[in-house]
């Protein structure tokens, strides 16, 4: 008889991800005591610690910890195709998603409003972060479906485009820069100037990397004076004067035509990529998961006008 229960495993899973008891508790919407009651439960059962904290209460696995935590995650991932399989939709049921920065902004409220219109009473429960923070999320089974900006594993994840986006080189509007786009200066001869950077796992920075490698420019031979998680707080830097930077065309729409700021193609053909919808190639989506990703492929939906 097992002695153990799947909101255990949940409950370990979770605290696993986010290196935090108390941030589990919040994720979770559990007490900080009931969370450790779970681990200690579950550690008890299993005859061994999970987790050891520092002198700074941070929390890390214990090599059983390590052990475990992928069989834990596999449990929990087949429990919930087990739960889509047998329980068809139902009206309140929630989709989770996971989007990087540029999808969260620019497609989610248009396709969560437009799919919200087709299945009234869905919930959403969608996570930010990066796009490496978002293959973690799909792999560790804490979301089915996820919107990307970079394909960072395709022999463990499919990846369908959903929209073209561009890279530009943005500065802030002052006569200097609006010379030089009167001269058709391109981005790639401002990448001298101070530079502001999106984070390594950003599918933003990742693209940009790539592309500086092609045309022969170390990343590290950049001035970045400064790297910065969020891409707004970037735009408002660049309007103020910080530097320059290199962003999502999408994101910077609003404020390149209140004029606050001006862009520059990187090349004359443009850098170019590709959102993409990202689900594991090993799980079997629930049937509202599954009406969910035709909803995207059909394209019924509030786009900027970027479409493959």
């Amino acid at each position: 008889m097992l002695e153990f229960s799947l909101k255990q495993l949940e409950v370990f899973a979770t605290v696993a991800r986010v290196g935090s008891f108390t941030r589990a508790a919040q994720e979770l919407y559990l007490t900080q005591s009931t969370v450790s009651a779970h681990v200690q439960a579950l550690e008890h059962a299993l005859g061994g610690p999970l987790f050891q904290r520092n002198a700074r209460r941070q929390v890390c696995l214990t090599w059983q910890g390590e052990s475990a935590l992928p069989v834990a995650r596999e449990i929990l991932d087949l429990c919930r195709t087990l739960e889509g399989i047998i329980q068809p939709y139902e009206e309140g049921e929630t989709l989770h998603l996971a989007a990087s920065t540029v999808p969260a902004q620019c497609l989610l409220p248009g396709l969560m409003a437009g799919f919200s219109k087709k299945r009234p009473g869905c919930r959403f429960r969608l996570r930010k972060g990066d796009s490496d923070q978002v293959h973690r999320l799909l792999e560790e089974g804490s979301v089915a479906i996820g919107f990307a900006g970079a394909a960072l594993d395709s022999e463990r994840f499919l990846y369908e485009p959903v929209l073209r986006d561009r890279l530009v080189l943005i500065t802030a509007n002052t006569p200097r820069f609006r010379t030089l786009r009167d001269q058709g200066a391109l981005g790639r001869e401002l990448l001298g100037e101070p530079m502001l950077c999106r984070e390594a796992g950003s599918g933003t920075r990742q693209r940009f990397d790539a592309y500086l490698t092609q045309i022969g420019i170390e990343p590290d031979a950049l001035h970045v004076v400064a790297q910065i998680d969020q891409p707004d707080v970037i735009l408002g830097a660049v309007a103020s004067g910080l530097g320059v930077s290199v962003c999502s065309a999408l994101v910077a729409r609003d404020r390149l035509e209140q004029g606050s700021l001006l862009s520059f193609e990187l090349e004359d053909e443009g850098c170019c990529r590709s959102l993409y919808l990202v689900t594991r190639r090993d799980h079997v989506l629930t049937d509202l998961e599954t009406c969910f990703c035709r909803f995207v492929r059909e394209g019924d939906w509030d786009r900027p006008n970027n479409r493959l």
